[in-house]
């Protein structure tokens, strides 16, 4: 008498092994959804500071385009203000304005208006202690808003320092 042989007749796999495998599968996919997250947040981050630092570069190239000098009587003419101390601390009238996400101005003033994502400050200081200057530091800094996440209740927003660049303009010596 022969007897039938498990060995061969077995196909497939087990309900055990199923669920391992869904497992691992379903791991997997969770550390790839956690990877695009940050993928995505890192990749706002640096068009935020790609775009601040084209708005730095943008006004330290204006500010060094704009007429400087000096009259026969040392007074200082031209299109260049100095600016107060503290003005890149603090929004000062007439040395600040905000931008919106693409770069474009939505306003100036002593305080951010709706639908700001940057802040500009610069500053225009004598270098040398002379009067009038020979040299004067030009100095810009961008700042981005930096909105909290959904889940913080009652958070609003700050804004960060996203860049600072600094400048140098010259005139002749009497």
């Amino acid at each position: 008498m022969t007897h039938p042989t498990l060995v061969g007749a077995r196909r497939g796999f087990t309900l055990l092994e199923v669920m391992v495998a869904l497992g691992l599968l379903a791991g997997g996919f969770l550390a790839l959804a956690q990877l695009l997250v940050v993928a995505s947040r890192v990749s706002h981050l640096s068009r935020a500071n790609t775009m601040a630092t084209g708005l730095a570069a943008r006004q330290l190239e204006h500010l060094q385009s704009l007429a400087w000098g000096c009259a026969v009587d040392g007074t200082a003419v031209g299109d260049i203000a100095m600016s107060p101390p503290g003005a890149l601390d603090v929004d000062t009238d007439g040395f600040v304005d905000y931008l919106d996400d693409g770069g474009v101005a939505v306003g100036s003033g002593l305080s951010p208006p709706t639908g700001a994502m940057f802040t500009r400050r610069w500053s225009v200081e004598p270098d040398d202690g002379r009067v009038p200057p020979r040299t004067i530091v030009l100095r810009v800094v961008v700042l981005r808003r930096d909105v909290p996440p959904a889940r913080s209740v009652g958070g609003s927003a700050s804004w960060v320092e996203t860049i600072r660049l600094v400048g140098v303009r010259t005139r002749r010596p009497d």
